[in-house]
């Protein structure tokens, strides 16, 4: 078994082993309710394995791990002191009448669960194959599968998958009654996933820096245009570095000053949060060479780039063009 990294130790000692951090006081809170102990003892070394490779700061990974579990319990406390699932909860204490177990693992998909294991007479937990950046947003999952687990009819599916080949390559493929010719039927795009709502105010140590936590959607973006120049903020470093990046590239040099200038200064400035290089805003203006300069900032041009090649979509104009990006950027 491979030792832990320091950080991981450090995060174990910080924000697990200690008695009064969050995911402890959660599972005295459990156990306090149940009556008996309740036992979770993740294999630490394991868990670096498996999602060594989604979290650099392995601190963090442990603060995950803590923030999952202390959703898992605050999940399970919900049920059990809600009326409704008298039954539910007869049953969990029928298959637990002496100590809870609980069971820490990683899931081989990007999605959490849990359920009830019979051979391990014990509640096992699945962290996704991801970064997760909130785990208070596993709470509704949690809540649902936990509810689910006792029911054979209830329990959640694993989608099929279809093999490779047969019949199902037609699938989709319609023939025009008019042309004779095949046509592919895209699926429709209106129905669309949505993550879960936050229904606890998370734990502050449970939360990634802002340079990672703002990796993931929704970006937020606004513009305000200026006599002389336009601003723009984003929570999203990278949309910034992209439209820097472009603008820089095919930016025009302003000949009428012998210092040959750009015809725009394209600027980015550094966020006041998080570690490394961060960018929350980015200046286009010709201020400084307003005397020589024959050019203009123009307001189209960027919103072009950031509906048309960003994906970004207008959502008001109220003290400015405010904009929102619902999808992660994929990585190619």
């Amino acid at each position: 078994m491979p030792s832990l990294p320091l950080k991981a130790q450090v995060g174990i000692r910080d924000h697990w082993t200690k008695e009064d951090s969050p995911v402890q006081t959660s599972l005295r809170e459990l156990q306090e309710l149940l009556g008996h102990a309740v036992v979770v003892e993740p294999e630490w070394a394991l868990l670096v394995v498996e999602l060594d490779a989604f979290y650099a700061d392995k601190t963090n990974l442990v603060v995950v791990v803590a923030g999952c579990v202390q959703a898992w319990a605050k999940s399970m406390i919900e049920l059990l002191e809600d009326a409704a699932h008298e039954a539910w909860t007869e049953k969990v204490l029928e298959k637990v009448p002496a100590r809870m177990r609980v069971f820490v693992e990683v899931a081989a998909s990007a999605k959490a669960a849990t359920a009830w294991s019979e051979q391990r007479d014990g509640f096992v937990v699945s962290l996704p194959k991801k970064q997760v950046y909130q785990p208070a947003e596993l709470f509704p999952i949690f809540r649902g599968e936990l509810l689910a687990c006792f029911d054979a009819k209830k329990k959640p599916q694993l989608p099929e998958r279809k093999a490779p080949g047969g019949a199902d390559d037609w699938e989709g493929v319609e023939v025009d009654k008019v042309t004779g010719k095949a046509e592919v039927i895209e699926p429709s795009k209106s129905v669309q996933t949505s993550r879960p709502k936050i229904e606890f105010m998370p734990d502050v140590a449970s939360l990634p820096r802002p340079d990672q936590l703002f990796l993931q959607p929704p970006y937020h973006l606004s513009l305000v245009h200026g006599h002389q120049q336009i601003e723009l903020h984003c929570s999203h470093s990278p949309t910034l570095e992209f439209l820097a990046a472009y603008l820089k590239r095919w930016c025009r040099v302003n000949h009428a000053d012998t210092r040959n200038p750009p015809a725009v200064q394209v600027t980015l400035h550094q966020s006041a949060f998080g570690l490394g290089e961060v960018f929350d805003r980015l200046t286009l203006s010709t201020e400084e060479t307003r005397y020589t300069n024959q050019f203009t900032v123009t307001s189209p041009t960027v919103v072009a780039l950031i509906e048309g090649v960003l994906g970004y979509e207008l959502i008001s104009t109220h003290g400015g063009w405010n904009f929102r990006r619902n999808a992660e950027f994929k990585k190619l």
